[in-house]
Formats: structure tokens, C-alpha cells, sequence
């Protein structure tokens, strides 16, 4: 039987991709956040002032530290039954100036991680000098294939979602190049103080059988790396279901009857022709002369 609960504590492993390498993320990496402006625009990004933000934030470091040190379950696990596990870690660019070569530029988180359902909610959050130069598409799969890949490679996930304002048009865009879905919209769901009026709230989802390890990165011109966590398993897993669509489809190509050539019928009558002639037996009589 699969198992379906939290383990007790996670170590984060370290990620690396081409543009940003990922590790387990620090207090220290907290307060770099609000020198780099990464809770500007939350807003728009996400429909949450930017108090709101940098409190979801801190809330998730603290939750994803707690878990690692294996304290989550004793604790949280005891005051909420349905209490969700939280990865956060901190990003950095590989072409940093920095001399030490640690110039933080955001976070990627892993929220809501829900062993029962198999699902959970990824954010990336990037500094605002950061945001739109490819850093998200270089993260977002990556951290996805570890928490696709089946345990205990990674997270074995069956869906990984993500929630933005409609205001959010860029994200929209990125997200769906990514291979997510729009599963759903939350109709006045978010609140814009600065504008005075009520935003949706647009769900985007991906399930793992239409997750693609390789093809997700190579639509950015982006490659995998064999020796980050979880890809092997991943790709496993890709062949096979990608092996089982095939069977079924030609499963049913088998089962389908030909249609060239095929009588057709009409309410149950045969057909003649393809012009839908009425059937032999409408017709006596339609010649014959009445005094």
C-alpha cells in the first residue's frame, strides 16, 4: 500500500540548473529578501500587500526549518490533523559578481504539500532586478521534477498547482509555456487596496502523467541535469506512462469499426446510398396514381 503521510523531517536537497543553483533556505536569506524588493508588486503578482507577503514568507521559512529539524509533526501535527509541509529555498545565480558567488535573487517554495491528496502549491518569488529574465522557467521544472519524481527520490506528487491575480498576465503567460492548465477561477477572490476593487483569483494545475521532464526545459532552450534529485526516477516514470497512453491508443484504434464502406443506417432503416434515400418499404406506393 502507498504510503500517504509526512515523514517526520525532510532534508532539502540542493537543485542546480543552468542559470540558478537552489539550497535549503536560511533566516540569513529572510532579511536579504527585503533588500533585493522581492515583496514589491505583490499585488499584482499575487493579490497581497506586501506585509501580507513578506509574513506568508517568513511563515514559510520557519514552517520549512521546523520540518527539517524534525520538529513539524510533533507540534503543528498535534494542533491542526491536516497540518501541510512546506520546502522553501533560497535561489542564486550562477553568473553572480559576488566574490563568494552567493548573490541571492529569490525564493522557490513547495507549499501546502499534501501527502494524502499527493499534491501541493509551488511559488518562486524573485527580486524585482530579477523578474523576467528566464529565472523562473529554469527553477519551476526543476523543483518540479523532484517533487513529481516517486519517492524516495522525491516527493511523488500527483499534482502541483499554482494560484495568481488577473492581474498577473505575465505570470499567466510563463505558467502556461510551463505545460500548466487554467483548472479554475475564483471570482472576486483577491482584494486591490490601491485600485479599489475585487481581482479573480486563476488556479493553474499540472498532473504528473502530463508532466515532461526534458521537454519543459527544452522549450526554453534550457537542458536537464541528470544529477539533480529525482530526474532518473522521473524520466522512468515519463516512459511509462507516455508507453501506457501508446498502448491504450492503439487498444482503441483496434477496437474501432471501420468507416469506409460501411452501411449506415437511419432510425433503424438501411440506407441505399450516401444521399439518405428513404428505405425501400417508405416508398410503395409513392409512384402510384389515385383517381
Amino acid at each position: 500500500m502507498q504510503d500517504r503521510t509526512l515523514n517526520e523531517s525532510v532534508v532539502l536537497p540542493e537543485i542546480r540548473g543552468e542559470m540558478v543553483k537552489l539550497r535549503a533556505a536560511s533566516w540569513e536569506d529572510f532579511g536579504t529578501m527585503d533588500r533585493i524588493h522581492a515583496f514589491s508588486s505583490s499585488l499584482t503578482l499575487v493579490g497581497k500587500s506586501e506585509e501580507a507577503e513578506r509574513a506568508i514568507v517568513r511563515s514559510w521559512i520557519q514552517r520549512s526549518l521546523r520540518w527539517q529539524k524534525g520538529v513539524r509533526t510533533q507540534e503543528e501535527g498535534l494542533q491542526d490533523a491536516e497540518a501541510r509541509g512546506v520546502m522553501a529555498w533560497s535561489l542564486f545565480a550562477n553568473d553572480s559578481q559576488d566574490a563568494d558567488g552567493d548573490e541571492l535573487i529569490g525564493m522557490a517554495f513547495l507549499v501546502d504539500i499534501d501527502a494524502w491528496a499527493q499534491s501541493a502549491r509551488i511559488q518562486v518569488i524573485l527580486g524585482q532586478d530579477y523578474r523576467g529574465r528566464g529565472y523562473t522557467r529554469d527553477v519551476m521544472p526543476r523543483v518540479m521534477t523532484y517533487g513529481f519524481a516517486p519517492r524516495p527520490a522525491g516527493l511523488g506528487l500527483h499534482r502541483i498547482w499554482i494560484s495568481t491575480s488577473s492581474s498577473n498576465m505575465r505570470g499567466h503567460a510563463v505558467y502556461k509555456s510551463l505545460g500548466f492548465i487554467e483548472s479554475g477561477t475564483s471570482r472576486d477572490a483577491l482584494w486591490d487596496d490601491s485600485e479599489a476593487h475585487y481581482m479573480d483569483l486563476h488556479v493553474f494545475d499540472m498532473l504528473v502523467d502530463e508532466f515532461d521532464p526534458i521537454q519543459s526545459l527544452a522549450t526554453f532552450g534550457l537542458h536537464t541535469i541528470m544529477d539533480n534529485p529525482g530526474v532518473r526516477e522521473a524520466l522512468a516514470q515519463h516512459e511509462r506512462t507516455q508507453n501506457i497512453k501508446k498502448k491504450n491508443h492503439e487498444e482503441q484504434a483496434v477496437q474501432l469499426p471501420p468507416i469506409s464502406g460501411q452501411r449506415q443506417t437511419v432510425s433503424g432503416d438501411d440506407m441505399v446510398n450516401q444521399d439518405e434515400e428513404l428505405p425501400w418499404w417508405r416508398k410503395l406506393g409513392a409512384n402510384r396514381k389515385r383517381d
